[in-house]
């Protein structure tokens, strides 16, 4: 199947079901909810050392980000053969120091070493930023899809930069960012910021991944994770389809789970 196969396919029967509750899993604090999300990337480059890994960038995932440095200087952990695709990104910035790629690099990518032809990036200044997609989703499919997932959650249920009505079928894409991100995005930057719009890969390719670990903490997350496991599969939620996702789970501390205990 060639790209625009792939892109076009409209065949997607999971995307159609009622849902289940997602496989989830309460940890007792945020320390161990980070430390069972590095238990699970660890294992899967055990399982295959060259696979396509794709992170999120955010708070929530540089405590798992330290643990995964700590395995690999002790030689637990081995990354010099994985490959890494990036998740999503801010356009049209002014200031692009704090952005995710940075945040990425400095937490993740620097501290293990990564090697730059191993990570994967959206040209975020390409003068056709629709074609860039396209570069990105065929680096994805001609290595048979991404391996892992790791992803955070935003508070309007977002998942890496889909937003609300964010259709299931999509893959990597240019989105007009949603009030409640360009609000509460301030908190990655030094300084107040303007947010307008992004790049991310889409909801599709999260459908099409091996396996998905979509981790939250704290309580100001609760509210949203009920609702998330609560609701049934909707575009209107975009994190309701880790209901659909058939290797995926939630990884919560105490906190986040406050609400569904």
């Amino acid at each position: 199947m060639n790209l625009q196969d792939k892109r076009e396919e409209a065949s997607s029967p999971n995307t159609e079901s009622t849902g289940t509750p997602p496989k989830t899993i309460i940890c007792d604090d945020f320390e161990a909810m980070s430390q069972h999300c590095a238990d699970l990337i660890c294992e899967a480059v055990k399982a295959k050392p060259g696979l396509l890994l794709c992170l999120a960038a955010g708070n929530t995932a540089i405590r798992t980000y330290q643990i995964l440095k700590e395995r690999s200087d002790s030689g637990q952990t081995d990354f010099s053969k994985a490959e890494f695709v990036e998740l999503d990104e801010w356009l049209d910035l002014n200031d692009e120091s704090e952005n995710c790629t940075s945040f990425m690099f400095k937490n993740f990518y620097g501290p293990l070493h990564i090697e730059d032809s191993k990570i994967h990036l959206f040209d975020i200044h390409a003068k056709d930023m629709e074609d860039e997609c396209k570069k990105i989703d065929r680096i994805i499919f001609e290595r048979n899809g991404i391996d892992f997932m790791l992803l955070g959650l935003g508070m309007n249920g977002h998942l890496a930069l889909n937003e609300p009505g964010s259709s299931f079928e999509s893959y990597a894409k240019v989105v007009t960012l949603d009030p409640v991100t360009q609000t509460v995005g301030q908190k990655y930057f030094s300084k107040p910021i303007r947010l307008s719009r992004g790049v991310t890969l889409g909801i599709r390719h999260i459908l099409d991944a091996r396996q998905v670990v979509l981790q939250a903490g704290g309580k100001a997350k609760a509210e949203i994770v009920k609702k998330i496991i609560q609701t049934k599969p909707t575009p209107l939620l975009p994190a309701t389809v880790m209901q659909l996702v058939s290797n995926g789970v939630v990884v919560l501390d105490r906190d986040a789970a406050s609400e569904i205990q």
